[in-house]
């Protein structure tokens, strides 16, 4: 809503003397005001003050809003309440009216200060969903640019009807795969717990009934944006099916470990590795140009660029900043 936003911009920031200046300012004009229309506010003593204090909460804050409910009770107490120009009230229909004065412009506070924290929850919250919505729509991007890589890296094999079909074939199951994951982590509590918790969930998904042993240690990572940890959720899951397809199936290997921790250099470092006979000969080819090729784009998602280790078992690794 337009008045809304207004409103939090309007809104003074509590910090420093401009709030009690500014709530000073407003005592000082329903104070003036009420001396002005003392003969037609006669029987209404406490008329003008209400307007400033809401004013005052709603643009310094609840305390500048209590601190005009106090100066204003003491304005018309002296000022206005019989025996005029004295702080005597030996009247009960005078006390009465103060009471009463104190307890509305608490009241009022009360509601004032509520809808200011709402108004500033709105706003925090059209805020995220706009972050939100700019990462989703580049996370978009990015995917859509990875399908045409994938499809281009099955037009190349067309002169090969087997290895053309077979491809596709991967293909299809690659994009469904992260299809299917992305519809998890649009889910708005599904980092609620952190990155750990949604790395193990997803590897347990990717190897199933395999005799797999998982390790996920996850540091350093609080920090990183929705975007990255999307990309990294993503890239651990390309090579999580890369290793099932080529490592766990067949019974060569029973380890799968994922590491994200902060190196020296203050960047955070991400390693996945098996211990699988390592990635040769047509493994090595066929993961090149597709599986690798993926990983390759999740890691520039990230931010850094994907290193293969050498040595037995696969081993990929991706030092990148935070945002």
């Amino acid at each position: 809503m337009p008045w809304v936003h207004k409103i939090h911009t309007a809104s003074i920031k509590r910090r420093g003397l401009l709030p009690w200046a500014v709530a000073l300012l407003l005592f000082a004009t329903s104070l003036a005001a009420r001396i002005l229309l003392d003969p037609v506010l006669a029987g209404m003593k406490f008329l003008t003050f209400h307007p400033a204090i809401a004013a005052a909460t709603l643009l310094c804050g609840w305390l500048q809003g209590v601190f005009v409910l106090a100066l204003s009770a003491v304005a018309a107490w002296y000022l206005f309440l019989e025996p005029a120009r004295s702080f005597q009230l030996t009247e009960s229909p005078s006390v009465g009216a103060l009471v009463a004065f104190l307890l509305v412009g608490g009241f009022n506070i009360v509601l004032v200060a509520a809808l200011r924290e709402t108004i500033r929850r709105v706003e925090l919250a059209k805020a995220v969903q706009e972050t939100l919505f700019r990462e989703l729509q580049h996370r978009v991007a990015n995917n859509l640019q990875l399908v045409v890589a994938l499809l281009r890296n099955a037009q190349r094999n067309l002169r090969n009807p087997v290895v053309a079909a077979e491809t596709l074939s991967d293909a299809e199951a690659r994009i469904l795969a992260m299809s299917e994951l992305h519809r998890r982590l649009h889910d708005g509590m599904a980092y609620v717990n952190g990155l750990e918790p949604l790395l193990r969930e997803m590897l347990g998904h990717a190897f199933r009934d395999l005799p797999v042993k998982v390790t996920v240690t996850v540091s350093g990572a609080a920090d990183l944006s929705i975007d990255q940890m999307t990309a990294m959720t993503l890239l651990v899951n390309e090579a999580a099916i890369n290793a099932a397809k080529h490592v766990f199936s067949k019974g060569l290997g029973t380890r799968f470990d994922v590491a994200l921790e902060k190196n020296e250099k203050g960047h955070l470092h991400l390693v996945i590795k098996d211990d699988g006979p390592g990635m040769t000969g047509a493994q090595e080819t066929e993961s090149g140009s597709l599986g690798m090729g993926i990983m390759e784009a999740f890691a520039t998602q990230l931010g850094g660029s994907l290193e293969v280790a050498p040595g037995a078992g696969t081993a990929l690794s991706v030092e990148f900043t935070h945002e």
